[in-house]
């Protein structure tokens, strides 16, 4: 059995407010990934902040889940919460992931886990104190995205790892990195853009107007 976590329990400090409940093309952010995922997949969790979990109404068979503090504490909770022997993450602030790209992740292979990334298209400095330090090369630097999949047991480990030493990592896949476990990359899309601020809403609306027209030009 595959469990897919949508995690939508951020309290939105960059947006403002929490970005999960705003409207996207008439609907809530957190809604459009969920549909992608119901009838794909058999065990289907929504993270949520605990002052929510009641008021958010939700599809039948679709467990809600108390998130944490962090992004990291909300993941361990949806993974102690799944009966998949492999898990599927996803952060709703990722409104336009293709729903193939979920199917296309868990193929785990070899790999302890899988993400979901994009090759730079930018070039790359490193800098400190407002001025650059040096050019990184770009031709080995992907942009790492959701979804993200894994082994439940071996995410788990890692989890249970990174809360004993304090460790809090940016996305699930640099745990097991940090303890020795392959991960492997599935080529993600340019349009799985992350809502993070207000104006991002703008080009996500743009996109899926696109998206309805049936075209997939770069704007």
């Amino acid at each position: 059995m595959i469990s897919v976590i949508l995690l939508s329990a951020g309290e939105g400090r960059r947006f403002g407010r929490k970005k999960q409940f705003v409207e996207l093309a008439g609907k809530p952010i957190y809604l459009h990934s969920l549909e992608k995922v119901i009838g794909r997949f058999e065990d289907i969790l929504l993270v949520l902040p605990e002052e929510d979990i009641e008021r958010v109404k939700v599809p039948s068979g679709v467990r809600k889940v108390k998130g944490g503090k962090e992004r990291q504490d909300s993941v361990l909770e949806g993974l102690l919460h799944a009966k998949g022997e492999i898990v599927v993450i996803h952060d709703c602030a990722r409104p336009l992931a293709d729903a193939k790209l979920f199917e296309k992740v868990c193929k785990l292979n070899d790999y302890h886990g899988k993400i979901t990334a994009v090759p730079s298209r930018d070039t790359l400095k490193e800098v400190a104190g407002h001025m650059v330090i040096k050019t990184i090369d770009r031709s080995n630097v992907w942009l790492s995205q959701t979804p993200q999949a894994f082994v439940r047991k071996v995410l788990l480990e890692c989890h249970f790892k990174a809360r004993n030493e304090g460790f809090y990592a940016t996305d699930d896949a640099a745990l097991l990195e940090r303890y020795g476990f392959k991960v492997g990359v599935v080529e993600g899309s340019f349009w799985n853009i992350k809502i993070t601020y207000p104006e991002d809403l703008y080009v996500a609306e743009t996109l899926l107007e696109r998206m309805k027209r049936g075209t997939k030009e770069m704007i």
